[in-house]
């Protein structure tokens, strides 16, 4: 735990772990809460959208005009022992050199998909609140995968925004006689962040006039809209590059905070698949599609020792984040990976390459594999090519036993080909880099 009650957080996603401790308990200047720990959580990293500008909408247009980000800061509260349950959870945004709110969401008097009656407050000021309520008289709050956003106007020459967050928790306890123990805590000192100009992200689209910003609607590009093109512009280089395309299984039958805990889980997995594989996260060429993503990795890489890596790290770090979480959120993912000519297009990556990486991915014979064995989290899906290329010479932790061929058609899209599909056992259950079973 740092110097200020806050334990660092490891994950690129994670602000800090807090803990909460009882409002009573004595909190000498500069030093730690002696005893009184209540509960705990963890804060995400804030994320920052900056979004266009709309004529007359909320977004005001024209040069030297302040520009307006979509803020979104995720936490989760830890799980409680004996019976005790979240009553009440407060999220506090305090934003430092001038900007103020347009918009918030959970908006004040609505209702989140798990129950809770939400009260929010800040509009058009700097310090912003959200107040999560469990519904009814003996309900519980959900402690995890909760958020709060916001639209913050920032001054002309802002070049990035920072800020402070705090929670606080009214908890309660069953007791003797049918009555409850009522404790409330808070975060002893406030946690600050951080966001230049240079980590927000282009948004696709300008936020409607009138419409609040609901998570995951509005879709990220990863490349900033420049314009039309002009006709006869030279075609952007192609190079051969190994490709890695993963997808959720059944994402969208989640409610909203579990699609954006998926979210979370889903870049933690891609970014310890990558230190496992020593690939440097910010070389790879990224493209984000809600419950999936595409990686693109650069040129010229070892791919007989990438390979094997990236199984290893996507299977390990599912297998952590299922352990962590309750079962019926358990994650499940199907990998596929392909090589071929890929092209650095306008707003994203284009080939046939990638086309055909998706089609494999997103097959029945694909998804079966998955549906089929509920004991496994992750199935992955080589190209033919990529196969005889690697699991078919032999190289180390990709063994051909376990993979099974299987005919790809996809009539709509008049798509015929082969696919190499393997079931990966959990991280205990199988030897030393994916090596041969038997």
């Amino acid at each position: 735990m740092g110097d200020d009650g806050v334990r660092d957080g490891a994950r690129d996603d994670v602000l800090a772990t807090v803990d909460l401790f009882a409002r009573d308990t004595v909190v000498p200047k500069g030093g730690e809460p002696a005893g009184g720990r209540v509960a705990g959580a963890s804060l995400g990293r804030p994320l920052g959208y900056a979004l266009p500008p709309v004529t007359g909408g909320v977004t005001p247009a024209g040069p030297g005009a302040p520009r307006d980000i979509l803020l979104c800061f995720p936490f989760d509260l830890e799980e409680l022992p004996g019976g005790r349950d979240y009553r009440e959870a407060t999220l506090t945004v305090l934003l430092d050199g001038g900007p103020h709110a347009v918009t918030l969401h959970p908006t004040p008097g609505s209702t989140t998909s798990d129950g809770a009656d939400v009260a929010a407050f800040g509009l058009g000021k700097d310090r912003l609140k959200w107040i999560f309520r469990a519904p009814g008289r003996n309900g519980a709050l959900r402690p995890d995968g909760r958020w709060a956003q916001a639209v913050v106007r920032l001054p002309v020459a802002a070049d990035g925004l920072s800020g402070s967050l705090s929670l606080s928790t009214v908890t309660v306890q069953p007791v003797l006689g049918g009555a409850f123990r009522r404790r409330e805590a808070e975060t002893p000192h406030e946690t600050p962040f951080r966001l230049a100009a240079a980590e927000l992200w282009p948004a696709a689209a300008p936020l409607a006039p009138g419409r609040p910003a609901a998570p995951g609607a509005r879709a990220l590009a990863a490349y900033e809209d420049s314009g039309p093109q002009p006709d006869g512009e030279e075609l952007p280089p192609g190079l051969r590059r190994l490709c890695l395309a993963v997808d959720i299984e059944k994402y969208s039958a989640r409610d909203n905070t579990d699609m954006i805990w998926l979210q979370r889980v889903l870049l933690r997995t891609l970014h310890a698949a990558c230190a496992r594989a020593g690939v440097v996260w910010d070389r790879c060429g990224r493209q984000a599609q809600g419950d999936g993503y595409l990686l693109v990795f650069e040129p010229g890489i070892d791919e007989t020792r990438v390979v094997p890596g990236l199984l290893e790290g996507l299977a390990s770090a599912l297998a952590d984040a299922n352990d962590a979480a309750a079962s019926p959120r358990r994650v499940r993912m199907r990998a596929g990976l392909h090589q071929g000519i890929v092209h650095e297009a306008a707003s994203g990556y284009a080939g046939s390459a990638v086309v055909a990486l998706f089609r494999v991915l997103d097959s029945d014979p694909v998804r079966r594999a998955l549906a089929d064995d509920p004991s496994t989290s992750l199935v992955a899906a080589f190209s033919d090519g990529l196969h005889q290329d690697l699991v078919s010479r032999g190289y180390s932790g990709l063994a051909a036993t376990g993979f099974r061929r299987a005919e790809i058609h996809v009539a709509a899209k008049g798509f015929t080909s082969v696919a190499w599909i393997r079931t990966l056992p959990a991280p205990q259950d199988q030897g030393p880099a994916l090596a041969a079973e038997g």
